[in-house]
């Protein structure tokens, strides 16, 4: 089990505020899209990426940044960071606060049998439990994805996203915007079910829109504690490639613990643009109101992905929560509590 026990857990009040959405869980349910599950091959996007893409590496909290974290700020300050900041392909950005249903929140177990692959042997937490996923084409692997974005100043990264609807992905912000290199970046790049960079099996598809919260951006002090709390972004797509391939269903539960939790995405370390997936116990102690942590083995190129629950009963594949950050101890997820499922929900295409 994992000690959460650290200084930099968020401050109180920001917990509060984002703990008290309704009592219920909410849910949007996957799709397997029209591929079946011998997908045949789609036309083809006509982006390419760039093979020299560096792994975007998951931000680490140190013993300093533990003693600081995100101000709490009043009611109103709080309502301002879940503001919507929105990037398009034509370089404009523009901002919506938050919607009447994140105002409302505000105020108010199995391993995915779909795993096949070879074992690995290097040393993450632990021994590595991550083994290599060669059946990409086949869901829910095809709506999986590696993403790649080009910086302000023209270097190259790649994260990981997951389709969760025709033309959406689910990434990290940290994926989108480089607070110490000039802000959002300019473009990007998704190949889903990608098995290597000379495979891309359903092609690369462009972006119109990149969504990430207002507190992602202007509460950043220097240090990455102090934007944890909102390192969720979205990324529209220019084609809804999601109704070929499906996408996996995201939900919010009050009561999350006790599941395994399945992560598939881009580790940096591994040979380049392979896919590899792993698994972990998720146990109530270690889930809070905005983030949960686990030792699930990930790497740089892996953030961004999504961490789901299968349900062997209904076959539900669904998203609790986004890989955003390290320590030297475990790895963290932004957790998809009642805002930030209505917040997501809401831009949806």
């Amino acid at each position: 089990m994992i000690n959460k026990d650290k200084n930099w857990v968020l401050p109180l009040a920001f917990v509060i505020a984002l703990g008290a959405g309704p009592a219920l869980g909410q849910q949007i349910e996957s799709s397997r899209g029209s591929a079946g599950e011998e997908a045949s091959r789609m036309a083809p996007g006509g982006a390419e990426l760039d093979r020299d893409a560096t792994p975007i590496a998951p931000p680490k909290l140190n013993d300093d940044e533990a003693s600081r974290s995100a101000p709490a700020g009043d009611p109103d300050e709080i309502l301002r960071n879940m503001g919507t900041v929105t990037r398009s392909k034509d370089g404009s950005e523009s901002r919506q606060p938050a919607s009447d249903e994140m105002r409302r929140a505000l105020s108010g177990a199995f391993v995915d049998p779909a795993f096949q692959g070879e074992e690995s042997d290097r040393q993450v937490i632990g021994p590595d439990d991550r083994v290599r996923v060669t059946n990409t084409t086949q869901f829910p692997f095809r709506a999986i994805g590696l993403l790649q974005s080009e910086s302000q100043s023209g270097n190259f990264g790649t994260c990981s996203a997951t389709l969760i609807g025709p033309r959406t992905i689910l990434t990290a912000a940290h994926c989108l915007y480089n607070h110490d290199d000039g802000g959002w970046n300019k473009d990007f790049l998704f190949a889903p079910g990608l098995n290597s960079m000379q495979d891309a099996p359903f092609g690369v598809y462009s972006w119109e829109n990149a969504h990430i919260l207002e507190g992602y951006i202007t509460n950043y002090q220097g240090h990455y504690g102090s934007v944890v709390p909102w390192d969720l972004g979205i990324v529209i797509l220019d084609q809804p490639i999601g109704d070929h391939l499906g996408w996996l269903g995201f939900g919010h539960d009050p009561q999350l613990g006790n599941f395994v939790a399945n992560i598939v995405g881009y580790p940096g370390d591994k040979e380049g643009g392979t896919m590899w997936r792993a698994n972990c116990d998720i146990v109530p102690e270690n889930v809070a109101e905005v983030i949960f942590i686990y030792d699930c083995d990930t790497y740089p190129g892996s953030s961004g992905s999504a961490v789901y629950r299968f349900d062997a009963q209904s076959e539900e594949r669904t998203i609790f929560g986004v890989n955003v950050a390290e320590t030297q101890e475990f790895n963290i997820a932004v957790r998809l509590n009642a805002p930030y499922f209505q917040w997501v929900a809401g831009l949806r295409q």
